[in-house]
């Protein structure tokens, strides 16, 4: 038994310090894979390093604090908090600030801003600005006041906001004498009862006389002791974001008047942060001043060159090496996988300018999808004794364009919204579905912008149903991938290299296809010029490469639960071709609808698969040769739409720009039909 338990010490194994060499060896492998995407995104991200990974608040603090830095050369004479109130002032935009400087000069540019450059010499000893003498009668009479329920309620009144002619007019309705109203006004906005202590404090006690070391002299020569500038400062916090405008708020003006901001009454030298963080005595105020500057620099981060990474679980923030100047597009490449531009902040857009890619974005919120709906559907009854809003649902098939008022029984034309007649000596109209004044043009205003905005909807549907499709092909082309992935890593390790060429083709066809997507806001923004024409042949060429490229990858397979749709949408396009042969009128229209529904079905039916390995390495040529004519094709493209050779973008789409050509068959369609007649030839063949 003895022998049994040596033998057991022996092989006596403690858990807390066994380690799992299998699980050392994966940590370090995802380790070692994550350094790796890091140094690959290094590479990428020219221009800009990573600032850090963790809470926003200590990045964001350390960031601004070295912006603060970094201007003492353009801001001379300054201290830092002084030159946090002139970047703040210019929302922190550091290219319009150096602008300004060399524009008016340091010296005027501080002083609209509201900071003094040089500042006074000071006595050793001079006088509190917030403590006023005055004698005992009136001492008194002020107390008296200020117990008054007239002063109670002046003094809510404003600071609930109201103005002093509301005031006035309210304290009359109560029977007050005017001489009392102003009064009391009076010393709810002077200093002497914003700012009283407390009759032992220093102050009241030295009688305003206050040391050099004991407060702080402001650079328009204004002093306040310690307690004065804590109540000050409390006061100014608790109003909230505000206080980051905080203004010396000395009276000036010495007129028997009630006293404004408006007219220079008070001095409007701006408090630096160095006076909050010296004599604010509350730790939660002082915490509460930092919370707002930290916000404010938040909200206008990007413009310093700090910029967070948008993806969801990603906690990365980036920033400019050194100063970008101009406004050329940059995109970084984050290691979580996320592709945005550090300018504005939205996922990358490269070569479609930040302004219009933030258009792009509004376009398609609720919000702006809501004025667009309205402005098409709604018009006031054009009878100028009625004007009421009228509600109509308006679709792209020919309706009836008689309108009765429910109000006024005025009839009139939704199309050009004039007096409605047809038949008679006085008839303005043909018939009830077609509009002469609109077809000739003379037209209100009105009508032109309804019509320029459903154009726009129409082509911003168009596009932005293209730009969404191939979204959905990046998600299924990495799906394609991952199943790759997983058929290459079951043959040998020898093996799994000679696959190099298809995974880079498969990851190349994934770039391409979000590039793809960027065209077409592009196209959007594009002036209908001489220009147009050659891009759009361009784009014809980048398809036939694309399409190339992505045969050799994938195959499809149709899928079985949408069959029967297909099957219903075809019946119902051949009873529609029974009614209308000739292909004319609205029936036409709802035919062309049933048309679109039966090919996005089609579509539907279809993912793309993984050919057999085998396949993939007898036409290894083909594949890399068509994946180096993809990657070659799009950076040229990109060059010359950035350069501006192949394409002119504007601010807003063009209103010229009507229709959109077919790739295939170089035919001209209007936006309002998503589909070609070519690819409805195909799918009935």
């Amino acid at each position: 038994q003895d022998d049994m338990a040596d033998e057991d010490d022996a092989f006596d194994i403690d858990l807390d310090e066994w380690v799992d060499e299998d699980e050392c060896q994966e940590s370090e492998a995802e380790k070692q894979e994550q350094t790796n995407k890091e140094r690959e995104s290094a590479n990428l991200n020219d221009g800009y390093e990573l600032a850090g990974i963790g809470p926003a608040e200590a990045i964001l603090q350390t960031h601004m604090e070295l912006v603060l830095e970094s201007f003492g050369s353009v801001l001379k004479g300054l201290t830092k908090g002084q030159r946090q109130t002139v970047l703040r002032n210019y929302n922190w935009d550091l290219a319009e600030i150096e602008g300004e400087v060399k524009k008016k000069g340091l010296e005027k540019m501080t002083e609209d801003v509201g900071i003094t450059l040089q500042a006074p010499s000071s006595p050793t000893e001079c006088i509190c600005c917030d403590y006023i003498q005055v004698s005992n009668v009136e001492h008194k009479v002020n107390k008296k006041v200020k117990k008054s329920s007239l002063y109670k309620i002046i003094s809510t009144k404003l600071e609930k906001g109201e103005s002093q002619m509301e005031i006035i007019k309210y304290c009359r309705t109560k029977r007050y004498k005017m001489p009392d109203i102003l009064k009391a006004i009076q010393l709810a906005n002077s200093s002497n009862v914003q700012f009283d202590v407390a009759e032992s404090s220093k102050c009241e006690r030295r009688k305003g006389r206050v040391d050099a070391n004991s407060g702080y002299a402001m650079k328009c020569g204004h002093v306040r002791c310690k307690e004065h500038w804590d109540l000050f400062l409390t006061g100014q916090v608790k109003q909230g974001i505000g206080c980051l405008r905080a203004r010396c708020n000395f009276l000036l003006c010495k007129k028997s008047h009630v006293h404004s901001w408006k007219d220079g009454c008070f001095c409007q030298e701006q408090v630096p942060r160095e006076v909050f963080e010296s004599f604010l005595t509350s730790k939660k105020l002082k915490l509460g001043y930092q919370s707002f500057a930290l916000n404010n620099f938040t909200e206008h981060c990007l413009k310093t060159g700090i910029v967070k990474c948008p993806g969801r679980s990603c906690s990365r923030w980036w920033k400019e090496k050194e100063r970008i100047q101009g406004d050329g597009l940059v995109t970084i490449h984050c290691p979580c996988g996320t592709k945005f531009c550090p300018r504005c902040g939205l996922g990358a857009h490269d070569p479609l300018p930040c302004s219009n890619a933030k258009d792009w974005e509004s376009r398609g919120n609720e919000d702006s999808q809501t004025r667009i709906w309205r402005e098409l559907n709604t018009a006031s009854c054009p009878n100028p004794k009625c004007g009421v809003f009228i509600e109509r649902y308006v679709t792209n098939e020919d309706h009836c364009l008689h309108m009765i008022c429910s109000q006024c029984k005025y009839h009139w034309c939704w199309a050009c919204r004039q007096r409605f007649k047809v038949g008679g000596a006085d008839a303005n109209h043909d018939n009830y579905y077609k509009c002469r004044y609109l077809q000739s043009g003379s037209v209100g205003e009105d009508v032109k912008k309804r019509e320029r905005i459903l154009r726009e909807s129409e082509m911003f549907k168009f596009y932005k149903s293209r730009a969404d499709a191939c979204g959905d092909d990046i998600k299924q082309l990495k799906l394609l991938k991952e199943e790759l992935d997983n058929v290459i890593s079951t043959e040998g390790e020898e093996k799994q290299k000679s696959y190099d060429f298809l995974v880079e083709a498969v990851e190349n066809l994934i770039i391409a296809t979000d590039r793809k997507k960027i065209l077409n806001p592009v196209a959007f923004y594009s002036a209908c010029d001489a220009k147009k024409e050659l891009f759009d042949f361009q784009l014809k060429y980048m398809d036939q490469h694309y399409d190339s490229l992505l045969e050799l990858l994938t195959q499809t397979q149709s899928v079985s639960p949408l069959a029967n749709k297909t099957v219903k949408l075809q019946q119902l396009v051949e009873e529609m071709k029974k009614k209308d042969p000739s292909g004319s009128g609205s029936i036409s229209k709802k035919m062309a609808k049933f048309k679109a529904l039966l090919l996005a079905s089609k579509a539907s039916t279809k993912k793309p698969l993984a050919r057999p390995l085998q396949y993939y390495r007898d036409n290894k040529e083909k594949i890399v040769k068509a994946t180096q004519t993809v990657t070659d094709f799009f950076e040229k493209l990109f060059e010359m739409v950035r350069e501006g050779k192949l394409v002119t973008i504007l601010d807003g789409p063009d209103p010229n720009n009507r229709g959109w050509y077919c790739s295939k068959c170089n035919r001209s369609n209007k936006f309002g039909e998503s589909v070609c007649e070519c690819a409805w030839t195909t799918v009935q063949n």
